[in-house]
């Protein structure tokens, strides 16, 4: 695990070079430009065609139904097919709203039937009023002096025609506007419009064979526009220009040999302790797939430390112990299967894959650890029993003291190496003895709570563990670990006291000697957070014990109708893999979801102070 060490490159070449330097610099790929102080600097803008090639590559990438790219590009202007496309979006936008509105107006005229209004000069001074009631308002159209006629009625309606020269009084419903156009005119208009959307769509579906050109073109623009950045960013006169960037340092001969061969002057600095470098990761491409979960909350400061790696395992950790089941695990396998080739297209889509495989692999195993296959146990005196972690005769899923215990020990870890690696980032320091103290009071308070256990589940235990002389025996170890536990909390909390001030221990200013306790008092404070995030990794135990409850369940619905004559065996076997299909899901989600929280919220919290900015590369876009 490690953040790549930056230098700063200071690159000066004459401007009549300055084109083809950026040029060849983007395809190298390896700095993080600077902006280097210059009066007048305007805003970078997107390539004009760029906007509009985004906007079609989106509705041709939309389209459900895609025809095979073209392989031998001849004459292909980018600039009409992109119009081309705009133009059917457009049109295709325009139908279907009038698509819409014409059946709507089906839909209010159909209770009417098919008729024609008409003309003002024919109804001689009278209008036609058109409504549509409830059941129970119906009575309002029963007056003797109103000129009324039931039309149709349904479930729900009754149409109520009235004749009047003014609206009808005593009716609360509002009259209906059916427009002026007939049914049998709405429909022939509504099949001719369905007509055109047809042939539209078609031309939009031979438009996607130009999807692969059109991408490619758009990676052209694209890297002109990052040039085009990159050039705001230069300091420049009439004769030269100065170029600055954060470097990698195994990437500096390669630029220095660059350098060399185009005639460039340059410098490379130190980072400075005023200066924020960039933050550049680099793993191995087994763990790298963990550098996306890490950026995905906030990226580490350049000075802090990568915890790609931390990531990578609890990560896979936190997520088979919230699915609890090898079947699961196996079948996320398959799908893995399935999809290997697809997840290999791509540099990222590979490294996705690699933590995939690490997930699925310590789902299976803890699966098989905890005994459970789709909520089933294995047949005793099998060999797949013969691998279930027990306690007192039975799998420690079912035992809640055990679990609890388990998942307190693994928070109680998870965070104590969170403030371990602090201290080292910080040895030498005050602060170092701060983090320190966590981790001592974060051990000390796990051996409290498991010396307090229930004496019913504690002694058994530690009695099997450690006291083979008995229950009497158990019963010292426990008062011990107590013990043990009170002091070294003392001692924890008593260091965070003392040293969690940045002001100097032996100062000779009063100001120093008042507010240092202060400074102990605050961060005391945070004994409730750190109760919190130790607690919060139970949910560890009750997402998995949820997850394996509702597998059981679905598997007794799905026993209990497979019993029913004639169709039971099918419906048993639609509730089995819907059932499982959904609590799949669930566990997916809690375990993608809960996984990131506690390594993001709790573990980040404790670990990562500064957050820095990542680095993007100056680099191209464009494939060929």
């Amino acid at each position: 695990m490690s953040i790549v060490p930056l230098r700063k490159l200071t690159l000066y070449g004459r401007d009549s070079l300055r084109a083809h330097v950026l040029l060849e610099l983007q395809a190298i790929g390896c700095m993080h430009l600077i902006d280097l102080p210059r009066r007048g600097k305007e805003p970078a803008e997107e390539h004009p065609l760029a906007v509009d090639l985004r906007a079609a590559l989106r509705d041709l990438e939309a389209c459900p139904e895609k025809r095979p790219a073209v392989v031998h590009v001849g004459h292909f202007s980018v600039e009409s097919v992109v119009r081309e496309v705009l133009e059917k979006k457009t049109l295709l936008w325009s139908l279907r709203e009038e698509r819409s509105e014409l059946q709507e107006s089906i839909g209010l005229l159909q209770p009417w039937g098919n008729f024609r209004l008409p003309s003002a000069s024919e109804l001689r001074g009278q209008r036609l009023w058109f409504y549509a009631v409830r059941h129970r308002q119906a009575a309002a159209f029963n007056h003797p002096g109103l000129a009324s006629q039931l039309i149709a009625q349904n479930s729900q309606f009754e149409y109520w025609l009235v004749i009047s020269p003014d609206k009808p009084q005593g009716i609360s419903s509002p009259p209906i506007d059916l427009g002026s156009r007939p049914l049998r005119d709405l429909e022939q208009a509504l099949s001719e419009v369905e007509l055109r959307l047809e042939q539209v769509e078609l031309e939009r579906i031979s438009l996607t064979r130009w999807i692969p050109s059109l991408q490619a073109e758009l990676s052209i623009a694209d890297d002109e526009a990052l040039r085009a950045s990159a050039e705001k960013r230069l300091l420049r006169d009439e004769k030269l220009f100065a170029l600055q960037a954060w470097v990698p340092v195994h990437a500096l001969a390669t630029l220095q040999d660059y350098a060399k061969r185009n005639c460039l002057a340059g410098s490379i600095e130190e980072p400075q302790s005023t200066e924020s470098p960039p933050t550049l990761l680099r793993n191995p491409r087994m763990v790298a797939g963990a550098e996306g979960a890490v950026t995905f909350y906030m990226t580490p400061g350049y000075r802090t430390w990568d915890p790609t790696w931390i990531m990578y395992l609890s990560f896979s950790i936190f997520f088979a112990m919230i699915m609890a089941d090898a079947g699961y695990g196996i079948t996320l396998a398959v799908l893995l299967g399935i999809f290997y080739r697809h997840l290999g297209r791509t540099d990222a889509s590979r490294r996705f894959r690699n933590l995939a495989a690490f997930m699925i692999a310590a789902t299976i195993s803890y699966g098989m650890l905890i005994g459970s296959y789709f909520g089933m146990s294995p047949r005793a005196g099998s060999w797949m029993e013969r691998l279930v972690w027990k306690t007192d005769g039975r799998s420690i899923m079912q035992d809640q003291d055990a679990m609890m215990l388990l998942a307190a020990a693994i928070g109680v870890t998870h965070l104590t190496i969170a403030n371990f690696v602090n201290a080292w980032q910080r040895r030498g320091t005050g602060r170092a003895l701060s983090h320190l103290g966590w981790c001592l009071s974060f051990v000390s308070a796990l051996l409290m709570a498991v010396a307090r256990l229930p004496r019913p589940a504690l002694v058994p235990w530690l009695a099997a563990t450690f006291s083979p002389g008995g229950v009497a025996s158990a019963n010292r170890v426990a008062d011990s670990l107590w013990n043990f536990g009170v002091i070294g909390l003392c001692m924890g909390l008593g260091s965070v006291f003392l040293f969690s001030s940045d002001r100097p221990l032996f100062s000779r200013q009063l100001r120093d000697w008042l507010w240092r306790p202060i400074d102990g008092f605050m961060a005391l404070t945070n004994v409730s957070k750190a109760f919190g995030d130790a607690l919060s990794y139970l949910r560890l135990f009750a997402l998995g014990l949820a997850s394996a409850q509702l597998a059981i369940t679905f598997n007794g619905l799905a026993a209990g109708a497979a019993e029913i004559k004639g169709v039971g065996l099918l419906l048993g076997l639609l509730i089995f893999l819907v059932g499982h299909s959904l609590n799949l899901v669930l566990g997916i989600v809690g375990g993608v979801v809960h996984g990131l929280r506690l390594n993001c919220i709790e573990f980040f919290s404790w670990s990562l102070t500064d957050e820095g900015i990542p680095f993007r590369a100056f680099t191209k876009k464009e494939t060929s």
